[in-house]
C-alpha cells in the first residue's frame, strides 16, 4: 500500500481505504480548521482577466509590511523556481536545508546542485551546525523553514539577520519560508526592512485556512522578484482568490480573534494526543498552534497511520530514517461531527483503542 506524500489528499486516501471523501477527519495538513469566511465575489472576478488588483497590493502591504513583493498562486511554484534564480544571481555552491522539513524545498534545490543538511529536530544543534558551516565558508545559500514544518522549531529574527549578513560576504542568499508564522507575526523577518540577499515566503493558506485559493507572497529584492515574475508569466493569481485575499488580509479583527482562539485551544489540542503517544512509546517532537508532532519507531508510526486511516482519521506520516518516523497531527475541529459523534470523541475513541 502506498502512503501519501503530501497531506490533505482526501481523494487518494478514499481510493486507498475505500471511504467516502466526506467521511474523513483530516488532520494531515496543519491548515486552520476555522477558515476565513468567504466574502461576496462579484461577477467581474470570474469574467475579467485577473490583472493584479491595486487593492490586493494595498492589503498585502497593510498585513505584511511595505516590502517589495510578488503575489503568486501559492508558494509551490516559487519554491521550484528559486534555486536556479538564486544560483544565477548569487553563487552555485551547496545549499543548506533542514534534514526534516517541507521536502519540496529539498527536491527543488537538489535538482540545481549539491545540498547539505542541518538538524530539523533540534534547533540548538541546528544553530551550531549552521554557525560552524558559515565560519568555514561552506554554505552557498541557506534555507530556513520558520517555524519548521513538521517540528515547530524556530529561530529568532536576530539570529536569521546575523546569518544573512554573513552570507552576504559570499554572495549567498537566505531564504526563509514563513508559511506558519502568522500566529506570531512579531517573529517574522518582515517586521524590519529586508536585506538584499533575503527572500521571505508567506502563505495565505495556513493561518487563514484558505489553501484552496492558492495564494502566496514572495518578499525579496527587486532583482529576484523580476526574475520570478518573468518565469511565472502574466495572470498568476486568479480573480476570486484576489477578492478573498483582499478581505482576509484587511480584516484585523478576525486576525486578532483567530490568534487568540488558536492560542487558547493549543494545550487542549496537544492533550488529545500526548498521553496516548507517550503510553505507546513515542515522544513529543514539537508543536505549533496548528499542529503537533511525535517521534517514534517506523513500525509504530506506520501502524498508527494505517489504523487511523481505516477509522477515517487522516494524519501525516513523515519518514526520517530507517530507525525513526514522525506523526504530525493537525487541529481537531471541535465543532465537527462524524457519524453523529463529535470529532473530538471520535479521535479519543480511536486512540484509546490503540493505547
Amino acid at each position: 500500500m502506498s502512503l501519501l506524500f503530501h497531506g490533505g489528499d482526501i481523494q487518494s486516501a478514499s481510493a486507498i481505504y475505500g471511504r467516502d471523501p466526506c467521511q474523513w477527519i483530516d488532520l494531515s495538513t496543519g491548515i486552520n480548521q476555522h477558515s476565513y469566511p468567504i466574502p461576496k465575489i462579484e461577477q467581474s472576478a470570474w469574467h475579467q482577466l485577473p490583472y493584479l488588483s491595486p487593492k490586493l497590493t494595498t492589503a498585502a502591504a497593510s498585513y505584511y509590511g511595505a516590502h517589495g513583493c510578488l503575489a503568486s498562486s501559492g508558494s509551490q511554484a516559487i519554491i521550484q523556481l528559486l534555486p536556479s534564480i538564486l544560483h544565477h544571481l548569487g553563487n552555485a555552491r551547496a545549499a543548506w536545508l533542514p534534514d526534516v522539513g517541507y521536502q519540496e524545498h529539498r527536491h527543488a534545490w537538489s535538482k540545481c546542485g549539491d545540498i547539505n543538511t542541518y538538524s530539523g529536530l533540534d534547533g540548538a544543534l541546528a544553530a551550531k551546525q549552521i554557525d560552524a558551516a558559515l565560519e568555514d565558508n561552506l554554505i552557498g545559500h541557506l534555507l530556513i523553514i520558520n517555524p519548521n514544518n513538521p517540528t515547530g522549531e524556530r529561530f529568532t529574527p536576530k539570529k536569521l539577520r546575523a546569518w544573512a549578513q554573513k552570507l552576504h560576504a559570499s554572495n549567498g542568499f537566505l531564504v526563509v519560508d514563513e508559511a506558519f508564522i502568522d500566529n506570531t507575526p512579531s517573529a517574522s523577518l518582515l517586521t524590519e526592512p529586508l536585506a538584499k540577499n533575503v527572500v521571505v515566503l508567506r502563505s495565505v493558506g495556513k493561518f487563514f485556512g484558505l489553501a484552496g485559493i492558492r495564494l502566496g507572497f514572495t518578499f525579496a529584492d527587486e532583482s529576484v522578484l523580476e526574475q520570478l515574475a518573468k518565469e511565472l508569466g502574466p495572470w498568476i493569481v486568479n480573480g476570486p482568490a484576489q477578492t478573498v485575499a483582499i478581505a482576509a488580509l484587511s480584516d484585523t479583527l478576525w486576525q486578532s480573534n483567530m490568534r487568540t482562539t488558536l492560542a487558547s485551544q493549543s494545550l487542549q489540542q496537544h492533550n488529545i494526543w500526548q498521553p496516548a503517544m507517550t503510553a505507546l512509546g513515542a515522544y513529543h517532537a514539537g508543536s505549533h498552534e496548528l499542529f503537533r508532532s511525535f517521534i517514534m519507531a517506523p513500525k509504530l508510526a506506520k501502524k498508527l497511520h494505517q489504523s487511523a486511516a481505516k477509522n477515517g482519521i487522516l494524519i501525516r506520516l513523515v519518514t526520517i530514517d530507517s530507525t525513526t518516523s514522525l506523526l504530525r497531527f493537525g487541529n481537531v475541529d471541535l465543532s465537527q461531527n462524524i457519524h453523529n459523534v463529535s470529532a473530538l470523541e471520535y479521535c479519543h475513541t480511536w486512540i484509546q483503542q490503540e493505547s
